[in-house]
C-alpha cells in the first residue's frame, strides 16, 4: 500500500509539472534562492500551470506561494539526497517515464506537451530524477522518525478520550454466501439456477454445513466457506443488503434473486452501529500517533535544513 501511495505521489507530481505552460507569457525573475541555487518565477508557474484555468484570481497568489514553498523544499531535499548518496537508477526513471507517457493519448502528444512546456527529454529526465530523490528522502525520514517515536499506553488512552467522536462504527455483518450466477435475460437459466439454490436451501435446513456447501457449489469469488468478510450496507446490492441486515447472528436467508444471479447468505456476526471501544481501536491509534510524531519531527528537521541552506524569498 505504501509503495502504491509513493508511486502515485511521484506520478502526480510529474504529471502536474508537464502540462503545457504558457511560458512565453511569463516575464521571468528570480523569486527565491537556496544558497546559490536560483528559483525562477517560470519554474514555479510551471508547477501550477494545470491549476490556472480553474483558479479564482484571488487564490492565484496563495497557490503561487504554496508552489514556491514546495520548490524550495524540493531543492533542499535533493541536496540532502545527494549528501546521503540516494541513487535513482535509469531503470527507475524509465519506469516512471512510461507511466507519465501513458497518461497522454499518444507518445506524440506527450512530446508536444513537453515542447510546449519548454523542456527537452533530457531536462525532463533530470527533473524527474530530482523529484524522486526528494520524495525518497522525505519518505525515508518520516519512516525513521515514526520508528523512533515512543508511544506509551497512556498516550493511546488520551488520544481515544480526546477523539471519541471519531470512533463511531457503522452497522456491519460478517457474511457468507452461496452464489450461482445467471444472465439477467436468461429466463430458462434463471428457473434452473433458482431450483438448484432451493435444493441447497433444503439441505441447509436438514443440517448441512453452510461452509461445505459453499465450497462445493458456490461460483462466487469467495473462499473459506463462502466468506465475504465484514460488509457494510453500501458494500452490497440492495437486495442482499436488505436481507442480510435483517438477519440475526447465525441465521441463513431464503434464496435471494438479483440481476447477477441467485444467492443464499448467512450472517456469522451482526454488529450494530455505535461507538467503538478502546479495546477495539487501540491498535489503530498507535500508527496515527507515530505518523503525527513523524510529521512534527520532519517539519522541525526541514526547518533546520532551511536555516542552514540560507533560503531567501524575494517576493
Amino acid at each position: 500500500m505504501r509503495k502504491t501511495i509513493w508511486l502515485l505521489t511521484i506520478t502526480l507530481m510529474l504529471a502536474l509539472c508537464y502540462v503545457p505552460a504558457t511560458q512565453a507569457e511569463i516575464i521571468d525573475e528570480i523569486v527565491a534562492t537556496v544558497d546559490r541555487e536560483v528559483i525562477l518565477k517560470s519554474d514555479v508557474m510551471g508547477e501550477i500551470a494545470v491549476l490556472l484555468p480553474s483558479l479564482p484570481p484571488d487564490e492565484l497568489e496563495s497557490a503561487f506561494r504554496t508552489a514556491l514553498e514546495q520548490a524550495v523544499e524540493q531543492r533542499i531535499l535533493v541536496r540532502e539526497a545527494q549528501f546521503l548518496g540516494v541513487d535513482v537508477s535509469d531503470d527507475d526513471i524509465e519506469e516512471r517515464l512510461q507511466i507519465i507517457i501513458g497518461q497522454y493519448p499518444s507518445y506524440d502528444e506527450f512530446l508536444k506537451a513537453l515542447e510546449g512546456a519548454g523542456e527537452t527529454m533530457s531536462d525532463f529526465r533530470e527533473r524527474m530524477r530530482k523529484q524522486i530523490m526528494a520524495v525518497t528522502v522525505s519518505i525515508g525520514k518520516r519512516k525513521l522518525f515514526a520508528k523512533e517515536a515512543i508511544i506509551a499506553e497512556s498516550d493511546l488512552v488520551q488520544f481515544y478520550q480526546d477523539h471519541e467522536e471519531d470512533f463511531h462504527k457503522p452497522e456491519r455483518v460478517l457474511l457468507r454466501r452461496i452464489f450461482l450466477p445467471v444472465g439477467e435475460g436468461d429466463t430458462a437459466g434463471r428457473t434452473r439456477i433458482k431450483a438448484r439454490l432451493m435444493a441447497l436451501k433444503d439441505e441447509l435446513e436438514l443440517g448441512a454445513s453452510f461452509g461445505d456447501l459453499a465450497d462445493n457449489h458456490s461460483e462466487g469469488p469467495e473462499e473459506n466457506g463462502g466468506l465475504m468478510g465484514w460488509m457494510l450496507r453500501d458494500d452490497l446490492v440492495t437486495e442482499l443488503a436488505t436481507v442480510a441486515f435483517s438477519l440475526n447472528e447465525g441465521e441463513v436467508s431464503d434464496v435471494i434473486e438479483t440481476k447477477f444471479g441467485f444467492h443464499i447468505v448467512k450472517v456469522d456476526k451482526h454488529e450494530q452501529a455505535g461507538k467503538a471501544t478502546y479495546e477495539e481501536v487501540h491498535t489503530d491509534i498507535e500508527p496515527l500517533l507515530r505518523d503525527q510524531y513523524a510529521n512534527e519531527r520532519f517539519d522541525k528537521w526541514l526547518a533546520e535544513l532551511k536555516k542552514r541552506s540560507r533560503v531567501r524569498i524575494y517576493i
